[in-house]
């Protein structure tokens, strides 16, 4: 008997050790995978049912001074600045200050046009959606020339327009997505961060800014590294830069490519009010039509003609779950990797940001968020 109840004792023990481990194994699977793919610093925030279920916190917000990553951290989300300013950008176009399908031109104050294809109109949509046929190694890729000089058809400047009709086919561009904070300027009078952040972050109660030091604690920014861990930007470097607080539409084309700095719960708060088709906390942000329209493939809709991996502003990924889409955005800028997805059926939202780590791609998707997805489709997804 005695024996029979050391066994039954040692059983349970081992079932209790087991049980503990499986208990530990989430965090220390993303411990790991952090680790593995050399990240710097990094917050994951997941969100389930419109309610943030998971914010953990990862390394250094600065290396040298070994201070960690916390939930007051900033980072820059690259990539993602696209996304959240197609999300003001559709404010606009809901208040009618911006139409998808009229000529840039039309707000810039002078003709703008594909000078092999001048009969179509580049319009906000083909914007939004990587179909504007702009070429890149032309103007903009030389720095301080105003956008008129660039893209002003009375120039007849064509190095700036690939051959083929706005619309046709998708080629992802920076200068596209950062003409959509010029327009914004154009259309409201006022600077892009301030728009920005009148209409969407301080309604919605979200720190965030698109210079570093136009944050609520600059003093939290996380440093910036390069992916073998080398500093790219320090914090002092980041805060040294001055920010143009006027409204100048002809040089502010470049912000909204990649310049957005916010905290990981906020930028998850942004996926859980696109998920929830524009409501956040009992506040509406877009109409359910305009987060519909933004996460639908915009063939046939305006001048666009072809299927793009982006709807309006929005990525429609198809090869991170199996049998559905997940939507959003990828930011890669360096050795920064940020991601912010949702999925509608299942209410998940995933946010990730990081301040440096490998950030290999597979299938266009940071290796990073890949297995982290993976790991947290596990936990929360259905």
């Amino acid at each position: 008997m005695k024996r029979l109840t050391a066994l039954l004792l040692a059983l349970l023990l081992c079932a209790g050790s087991a049980f503990a481990a499986e208990e530990e194994s989430f965090e220390s699977r993303l411990e790991k995978t952090f680790r593995n793919l050399k990240t710097s610093g990094a917050v994951l925030c997941v969100a389930k049912d419109g309610e943030i279920v998971l914010e953990y916190h990862y390394g250094y917000a600065d290396k040298k001074t070994k201070e960690p990553v916390s939930e007051d951290t900033y980072f820059r989300t690259a990539s993602v600045t696209k996304l959240v300013s197609g999300i003001h950008v559709m404010q606009l176009v809901e208040q009618g200050k911006l139409e998808l399908d009229r000529s840039i031109g039309d707000y810039m104050g002078y003709e703008i046009k594909n000078l092999y294809f001048p009969k179509i109109p580049v319009t906000l949509r083909h914007l939004m959606t990587h179909t504007s046929s702009l070429d890149h190694r032309g103007g903009y890729s030389v720095s301080g020339r105003p956008l008129q000089q660039i893209l002003d058809a009375s120039l007849n400047r064509k190095a700036n327009w690939y051959r083929y009709e706005p619309g046709s086919q998708y080629k992802y561009s920076n200068f596209g997505a950062g003409i959509m904070g010029s327009l914004v300027e154009a259309v409201t009078g006022k600077n892009i961060n301030d728009s920005i952040t009148e209409m969407l972050f301080e309604p919605l109660g979200i720190d965030a800014a698109l210079h570093p030091t136009l944050v609520g604690e600059p003093e939290k920014i996380a440093t910036q590294y390069e992916p073998d861990g080398n500093v790219m930007k320090s914090r002092a470097r980041a805060l040294s830069q001055e920010w143009d607080d006027t409204v100048n539409p002809e040089m502010h084309f470049r912000i909204t490519v990649g310049k957005l700095w916010i905290r990981g719960r906020d930028l998850c708060r942004l996926g859980i009010m696109m998920c929830q088709n524009g409501i956040l906390e009992g506040k509406r942000v877009l109409k359910e039509s305009t987060v519909q329209e933004m996460m639908a493939d915009q063939k046939g809709h305006g001048y666009v003609t072809v299927s793009s991996p982006y709807g309006l502003s929005v990525h429609r990924e198809d090869t991170i779950l199996k049998d559905r889409l997940v939507y959003g955005h990828q930011g890669l800028s360096e050795g920064t990797l940020c991601n912010l997805y949702w999925e509608p059926e299942s209410g998940l939202v995933f946010a990730l940001i990081t301040n440096g780590c490998n950030n290999n791609m597979s299938r266009h998707v940071g290796i990073l968020a890949r297995r982290l997805y993976d790991l947290v489709w596990q936990e929360y997804g259905e």
